[in-house]
């Protein structure tokens, strides 16, 4: 890592530190929401046998993961276009992808710790979440995930025009990617045009590998494919990203 790529680093984890909505959205909001699926859903059955506490609180760390990183990618980027911040920065021996790479960094420590975080309160005797001895794999999951929604709200934080603008079209993405991808209920209580559309979203593909490296739910040929889904799309996006990041 650079001086430059460190320096910056540092400067955003301390504004992360330091911002509630960041630290409520990171771990307060993502905890309440699996507390109140799994008491309120985890009764129910699953098609693998038993309830669905298990699938639904490893859709919940997925979900949590896109949420954290949409954000990862947008919020300091569309914070620093609307305050000139970057017209600085490009006056400074610093590059795009020193922006990038230090933004990710930070973001990715931000959502493994968050990850962690929910999978420790799953695992609590008020839950009852089981892991698999593939659990620790799971961070595979986290990191691929990570990569492609950063990549995403760095998007949205080169094309939109503000800040409000980049908040409002990163949460609807999320929650409604969420929902269509199954991280809110198991698919197999929803509708069968969103069970057809699922697949189609990269919530579903983030859902499968963790959902089977923490849990054992699945099957390692779908893990490959969502996996692969997610690398291929991630890197397209991660281009795009490159190519549309501007200064002012």
């Amino acid at each position: 890592m650079t001086t430059t790529t460190s320096t910056l680093s540092r400067v955003m984890f301390k504004a992360d530190l330091r911002d509630f909505a960041t630290l409520f959205f990171t771990f307060v909001f993502p905890a309440v929401l699996l507390v109140a699926l799994v008491l309120g859903l985890g009764d129910m059955p699953s098609a693998d046998g038993g309830n669905s506490v298990n699938e639904i609180s490893a859709n919940v760390v997925a979900f949590g993961i896109a949420f954290v990183a949409v954000f990862a990618g947008s919020q300091h980027i569309a914070a620093w276009h609307e305050n000139g911040m970057l017209l600085v920065l490009r006056s400074a021996p610093v590059s795009a992808g020193n922006i990038l790479v230090a933004q990710a960094l930070v973001g990715g420590m931000i959502a493994i710790v968050q990850a962690i975080f929910l999978v420790v309160i799953a695992v609590s005797p008020w839950l009852g979440m089981t892991l698999s001895g593939t659990a620790p794999l799971a961070l595979a999951g986290v990191v691929l995930g990570y990569f492609m929604f950063f990549s995403l709200g760095v998007i949205l934080a080169n094309v939109l025009p503000s800040m409000t603008a980049v908040t409002m079209l990163a949460m609807i993405v999320v929650m409604g990617l969420g929902v269509f991808g199954g991280a809110m209920m198991p698919l197999d209580y929803m509708p069968d045009w969103v069970q057809s559309s699922a697949p189609w979203t990269p919530v579903f593909h983030i859902r499968e590998v963790i959902t089977f490296l923490l849990t054992g739910i699945g099957e390692w040929s779908q893990t490959g494919i969502s996996s692969l889904y997610l690398i291929v799309v991630g890197g397209i996006l991660y281009l795009i990203a490159r190519k549309t990041m501007r200064w002012g």
